[in-house]
């Protein structure tokens, strides 16, 4: 914000750099006052493109193909645990405001990773600000043109906002650039809702717009907004805000349930749809849900994908900076070149049984011990300890390698093996192999693997989702009393995933529906990045974030034709967490302390977020 906001005496004279942006294809030079920019049509334009700069990657891009969200939730584990790196250093503590690892923006070589977020969504904000500021008069080509970037401009700004919102919690609230006279004292930090709410604000807008599309038809457009992004947005903001850490004691959930109503009702009548159908079952795509994430068509005239509402451009071409996901979280059977992330024990015993439909631990009080060592299971759900991959959710397959699971190399049928040992066996250190027992599949597509010599684009990144919209209402619906139509939404889910309808889950009180709604996220939204948020908005802010204390893999041994399973921690001996990140301080990012100084400086208040 020091560069952003406060230092506004530039406003007078400001000079802006115009940089090319493949999105509009312009790619005009030199240095003007916006004055002179917005009477020229091209570097109108030119500047609107830069709106769209810092757009997220998210995915393996935080650093050097590591996902920090991921990581830091009891989904996953890290295995860069011993390099010093941000996983690292926020696992064993080591996290300061004036030494926070994971939030900055590095270099790696032909591009930048995922982080610096304060400085850099703040500096987009004003670039927004000031283009809406002066869009009404600005010299645009036409109307349509002109009417279409506004609504963009104000999507655009609302999730730089929820950005910001998610990792720092609530920010001051900027709807127009601040002027040389503006009384920086007075700048002051609102409440959650009242962000929210802005956000909300912004994204209706957008939407009165007859010139925003419903979705993309082109990739020469592939990182423009669309009405869809807007109704997800909003509906996002609007679950959060009603969430438990963020809501101030305020009961605003049938708020949250008639915004997310009628972002879900307007997606359906517009043409989003879940991908139900699976399509290739040549390559091993067992159920729809598995070849949906392998997908990367979804702009089109005509999409087989209508359930992605936005991915990420990274491996659209000619694109040519992505990595294989076998490469980086895959399995050393795939000929993997390192590993980062991997699948907890504790994702892993979230996947119900299938022909029952139970899950396998009891959902209120999922293990008997802090350590997560002896696990609390559910009577009556058909769960077998001596073969505990068999009759799973067809979700689990599709998002987890696990000891003997089916894979392609190339053509050629093979199995991953994480037995001690075996192909790609358990390791407790090393870059290639797994800490936990586990490696991701989700958005690999089978077949893709250096050991077979064949490489190409896995499935990109999705921000947003039919899938997760679902589930928002969902939450929104049972916290605010629609229990059956919140149970309704998650059977829909699991209808897909497929379950039958016989074994439908149901709930008589909010407690119940809750826990399964959350048990329902944990499953469908695994790996895309929604666990590390999701637990912190739902733990209150005096309470430590207790299910990341301790993470667990499993230890297997081959005995013959036999195995045995044993559950081990990750991280620690178990004198100590496996992250210090479980600590109620992480509920949010620390605002970078040289920021805080100059805006305590300026306003006389406390800025930095609790306990950092």
């Amino acid at each position: 914000m020091k560069k952003y906001i406060l230092n506004i005496c530039i406003l007078a004279s400001l000079v802006i750099p115009i940089a090319c942006n493949d999105a509009l294809d312009v790619a005009p030079d030199g240095r003007l006052s916006l004055d002179k920019v917005f009477q020229d049509p091209e570097l109108t334009k030119a500047y609107f493109s830069t709106c769209f700069d810092y757009l997220p990657k998210k995915g393996l891009r935080y650093h050097f193909w590591s996902n920090y969200p991921v990581a830091l939730s009891d989904e996953a584990w890290d295995c860069t645990d011993g390099s010093g790196g941000g996983f690292a250093h926020a696992a064993s503590g080591n996290c300061t405001t004036t030494d926070f690892y994971l939030d900055v923006r590095r270099d790696m070589g032909d591009t930048f990773s995922e982080g610096g977020y304060w400085q850099l969504y703040w500096g987009q904000i004003r670039i927004i600000n000031n283009f809406l500021q002066r869009a009404a008069t600005a010299s645009i080509s036409n109307e349509t043109d002109r009417d279409r970037w506004i609504a963009e401009a104000h999507i655009l700004r609302a999730y730089f906002y929820m950005e910001l919102l998610k990792w720092y919690g609530p920010v001051p609230i900027e709807r127009e650039p601040y002027g040389l006279t503006y009384n920086f004292s007075t700048l002051h930090r609102p409440n959650f809702e009242e962000c929210a709410r802005f956000i909300v604000e912004d994204c209706e807008e957008a939407l009165k717009s007859d010139n925003l599309p419903w979705r993309l038809t082109t990739l020469n457009e592939k990182i423009r907004m669309t009405k869809g992004i807007a109704l997800a947005i909003r509906s996002e903001a609007a679950l959060f805000a009603a969430s438990p850490y963020n809501n101030g004691g305020k009961d605003i959930w049938e708020w949250a349930y008639t915004i997310n109503k009628d972002c879900l009702d307007q997606l359906l009548a517009n043409g989003y749809e879940l991908y139900t159908t699976c399509v290739d079952k040549a390559k091993y795509y067992n159920n729809a849900y598995m070849e949906y994430f392998t997908l990367n068509n979804y702009i089109g005239t005509s999409p087989s994908d209508k359930e992605t509402i936005w991915q990420s451009t990274e491996g659209f071409w000619p694109d040519p900076y992505t990595n294989p996901l076998y490469d980086v979280i895959g399995a050393p059977v795939l000929g993997n070149a390192q590993l980062t992330i991997v699948p907890s024990q504790e994702l892993v015993d979230a996947y119900d049984m299938l022909a029952t439909g139970k899950p396998v631990l009891n959902l209120e009080k999922p293990y008997l011990d802090e350590k997560h060592l002896s696990p609390n299971y559910n009577p009556g759900s058909g769960y077998d300890v001596d073969n505990p991959y068999e009759g799973r959710d067809p979700r689990f397959q599709a998002t987890i390698f696990y000891n003997n699971s089916p894979v392609l190399l190339g053509n050629s049928p093979a199995f991953v093996e994480t037995y001690v040992g075996g192909n790609s066996e358990i390791r407790s250190s090393g870059n290639t192999n797994t800490r936990s027992g586990y490696y991701w599949r989700k958005r690999m597509v089978n077949g893709n693997c250096k050991a077979a010599g064949v490489a190409g684009y896995d499935g990109r990144f999705r921000f947003y989702r039919l899938g997760k919209i679902y589930l928002n209402l969902a939450e929104a619906a049972i916290e605010s009393g629609h229990l059956n139509e919140g149970l309704t939404l998650i059977n829909t889910i699991r209808h897909r995933a497929g379950f039958a309808p016989a074994v439908d889950v149901t709930a008589s009180t909010k407690e119940g529906a809750r826990l399964l709604l959350r048990h329902e996220r944990q499953v469908e939204l695994a790996c895309e990045e929604d666990r590390f948020f999701d637990v912190r908005r739902w733990t209150p802010a005096n309470e430590n974030i207790e299910n990341e204390k301790f993470t667990t893999g499993m230890k297997i041994t081959k005995v013959g034709s036999d195995f045995k399973y044993e559950r081990i921690l990750l991280g620690t001996d178990g004198t100590n967490p496996s992250k210090m990140s479980y600590e109620k301080k992480w509920h949010v990012y620390p605002i970078p302390a040289t920021e805080v100084s100059i805006l305590e400086e300026k306003t006389g208040k406390i800025w930095q977020n609790a306990g950092w």
